[in-house]
């Protein structure tokens, strides 16, 4: 095989598999598909290190790619860098602008000067490390292809959920209009709303049990447009609330039992429209997915580890370009 990267044909085909997953494959798609997973079995029916070590790479290759396309969503809530693996960069935030005064004609005026404020994130490492029987890999029965669709889905969930609570843990103890709770979707949602509005327009962002009490707060004189009705019942949600885009989110349920999903479904994002510079919540994914093998001499297993490492960090300027409203009964 030649060297592998997430441009690969065998990378894209997993990749694209996993991305559509559940999804009627066309003819070519299936075919595609089919060819890859030979590959992989002759890779695990004869594992020495080499094809071991080609086994461990498609993974991180797919896996890498597979989160850049469903974590690409961020970059609208978030100012996201992506780094190389050792690349620290300082985020810049704007603390300072020119002004102009009015003064008497030939005064000496005031002197402003437009000013920033730099900061970095603390990186963390995800780590999956799965271990089977050596005797499953020997064997050609290890199936790789779950393998990857459980890391992939596992690391999308533990990146949501660290952004999520990065935001809670600051704006839980801000006020309005930067936070705000109410018993369902209250009147207190639009003075959030209202402001993040001034700032250029902003989208509304959140799960959709909770994005579909807004239209309890759009009855105009104690009447909703038939317009608003069918709007909800064909897509669960209103497409627009007083000018703001409604955005649901994906919330799975996590692991598999019980019904706990993998996002608060109480937590509505307003996420106004300006430069990455302005935007509150600050994202850095340093490197691709970082992956290791090796079998255990003492019992015989074989392990893998797959690392990302990402940074997650609210940093504001003199301003939170940023509200989220909790519905406290979801």
């Amino acid at each position: 095989m030649s060297q592998l990267n997430k441009k690969s044909a065998i990378i894209e085909t997993f990749a694209e598999a996993a991305l559509n997953h559940g999804k009627q494959m066309t003819a070519i798609e299936k075919s595609d598909y089919a060819s890859a997973m030979e590959l992989v079995k002759e890779l695990a029916s004869n594992p020495n290190p080499n094809n071991l070590y080609e086994l461990n790479q498609i993974i991180a290759y797919t896996v890498d790619a597979v989160i850049d396309v469903r974590m690409d969503y961020m970059s609208k809530i978030a100012e996201v860098k992506n780094t190389a693996f050792d690349e620290r960069p300082k985020f810049k935030i704007k603390t300072q602008n020119a002004q102009g005064f009015w003064q008497a004609v030939g005064a000496t005026p005031q002197k402003t000067k437009i000013g920033y404020k730099y900061d970095s994130l603390k990186i963390d490492a995800l780590s999956a490390r799965p271990i089977t029987e050596w005797a499953e890999v020997a064997a050609g029965r290890y199936d790789f292809a779950e393998l990857t669709r459980d890391i992939t889905n596992d690391f999308e969930v533990k990146v949501a959920q660290k952004v999520q609570n990065t935001l809670y843990a600051t704006f839980s103890g801000l006020s309005s209009p930067n936070y705000a709770s109410g018993a369902g979707v209250t009147a207190t949602f639009d003075t959030l709303l209202n402001s993040m509005m001034r700032l250029g327009g902003a989208a509304i962002i959140g799960d959709y049990e909770a994005l579909q009490k807004l239209p309890a707060l759009t009855a105009i004189s104690g009447r909703t447009s038939n317009e608003i009705i069918n709007d909800l019942n064909r897509n669960g949600i209103i497409g627009t609330y007083k000018g703001a885009p409604v955005v649901s989110l994906t919330n799975p349920y996590t692991g598999l039992s019980g019904f706990n999903t993998v996002l608060d479904r109480g937590y509505i994002y307003i996420v106004p429209a300006v430069s990455d510079m302005n935007k509150t919540l600050k994202i850095q994914f340093a490197g691709g997915v970082q992956s290791m093998q090796g079998q255990n001499i003492e019992d015989g297993s074989y392990e893998m580890r797959f690392d990302k490492h990402m940074g997650a960090g609210v940093i504001a300027g003199t301003r939170h370009a940023l509200a989220v409203y909790e519905d406290t009964t979801l």
